[in-house]
């Protein structure tokens, strides 16, 4: 069963003894951590809510395993995605980066959905304007994984952008995050994959330079992710790269509060 009212989602959000949002669904915790975003200034201009799940023993799940696990139902895997967001904003809005961007992961259906059900009248609307968050400060990040239809992506994207929602595209290079995805969803933001450093930095500039090149030509601004080295940075700086984001900069973060809690 999807969850679709307020209630349902409030039935399985609950605050830990830091302060901080986290949710039960099912035999799953979920907590989480942000990671930052840099400018080449070092100044942090938005941060990457990342969800953490647990399982009953108390072990961690990968995400990225458990979004693409055919034994786990479509209704689950929509589920926790957007509870996953519920829980970012709240702490998020607690903390002292709230005046910041905030990057949401979104499985290509769930932005699908979000638009066909209305974007205007959605509980993530409601939700933003409980939290004081600005929609402007909101990036919808596009996972690389498979959407039902390119066509409703695109126009999800489309609606997103016109509720002043910014786009990304995530992990460029890699899977379905390509220059056709690119063409069809018109981004605000192109985030390029670890791997497309890994290659630049081996000497095979080509698909990382492409990537920046793409950006370029459809006005996106360009993150390059997985920095994880002074090398890297210094090389990636040397580009025409906007934003910076990976372990060198900054681990994931738990946010404790700052502000009360807004319901």
């Amino acid at each position: 069963m999807l969850l679709t009212e307020k209630h349902q989602f409030n039935q399985c959000i609950r605050i830990d003894d830091t302060g901080c949002c986290i949710a039960q669904y099912k035999d799953l915790t979920l907590k989480s951590v942000f990671q930052p975003i840099f400018n080449a200034d070092n100044a942090i201009i938005g941060m990457e809510a990342l969800v953490r799940l647990v399982d009953l023993n108390g072990d961690p799940i990968p995400p990225n395993l458990y979004f693409q696990n055919d034994q786990i139902t479509l209704a689950d895997q929509l589920n926790v995605d957007r509870l996953s967001r519920a829980i970012h904003l709240r702490n998020f809005s607690m903390s002292q980066y709230r005046e910041r961007l905030i990057f949401l992961n979104f499985l290509p259906i769930s932005s699908e959905r979000l638009a066909a059900e209305g974007i205007r009248s959605s509980l993530l609307m409601s939700r933003l304007k409980a939290l004081q968050l600005d929609s402007r400060r909101v990036v919808v990040e596009l996972v690389e994984l498979t959407a039902f239809s390119p066509k409703s992506l695109a126009s999800a994207a489309k609606h997103l952008n016109e509720e002043d929602f910014l786009i990304a595209i995530d992990d460029f290079g890699c899977k379905e995050s390509s220059p056709e995805r690119v063409a069809q969803v018109k981004p605000n933001i192109l985030k390029l994959d670890r791997q497309l450093l890994v290659d630049y930095m081996g000497g095979n500039p080509q698909s990382l330079l492409s990537g920046i090149k793409l950006a370029k030509a459809c006005n996106a601004k360009t993150v390059i992710e997985g920095v994880e080295t002074a090398a890297q940075l210094e090389a990636m700086k040397a580009l025409d790269i906007d934003f910076y984001q990976g372990y060198h900069l900054a681990m994931p973060q738990t946010l404790y509060p700052r502000l009360k809690l807004v319901s």
